[in-house]
């Protein structure tokens, strides 16, 4: 690999180009063979938030020539970090430390796991036809989530749960249609 932006591997999310920590992982591998890539996890072990830090070093021989990224997650938040939240913490501080070294940066520092963590809506990715929901449509979402007294998060679970989705990325234009009918009309999700 050749091209340190990794542009060829990027994903579309909300009209700007990221990359996976794992396209940044492989290029890291397979261009710095004498680098290392180290994780600690700052924050207590048995703490409500975990907190990681990474360091990658290009190369060994040079070790006072590194790059750090730091990720938290909060255990229960999200579907995933109900049973990973170390996992997803460490995947997003390696992403970020090897973005200090300028891969896999094309738009932004953060990759396109941290975007997807964030609920971010993809809004152009082209393995979905451009077909998932805009961006006025989650909001719309959770203002009458909220205003049925339902946080985020819970709501966006009741949704996921309701429609059968696994992520709430993933819901469509349809599907977000159908959500925002429902509610209009009163009905439950």
């Amino acid at each position: 690999m050749t091209d340190k932006e990794l542009k060829g591997k990027a994903i579309k999310i909300s009209g700007k180009d990221y990359v996976l920590v794992a396209d940044r992982v492989l290029y890291f591998n397979d261009t710095y063979i004498n680098g290392s890539i180290i994780t600690h996890l700052i924050s207590e072990p048995n703490s409500e938030m975990v907190v990681v830090k990474a360091k990658a070093t290009p190369d060994i021989a040079n070790p006072d020539r590194y790059f750090t990224g730091y990720s938290q997650a909060k255990w229960g938040e999200g579907m995933v970090n109900k049973t990973a939240a170390l996992e997803n913490a460490e995947t997003s501080a390696v992403g970020r430390a090897l973005a200090m070294m300028g891969i896999g940066v094309i738009e932004s520092v953060a990759s396109a796991d941290e975007m997807k963590k964030a609920g971010v809506v993809q809004h152009n990715n082209p393995m979905t036809g451009g077909n998932l929901a805009t961006l006025s449509q989650t909001k719309m979402i959770f203002a009458m989530g909220r205003g049925m007294g339902f946080e985020s998060e819970e709501f966006k679970e009741r949704v996921k749960k309701t429609l059968g989705l696994e992520s709430f990325t993933e819901l469509t234009k349809s599907q977000a249609s159908e959500v925002i009918d429902k509610l209009q009309k009163g009905e439950a999700i």
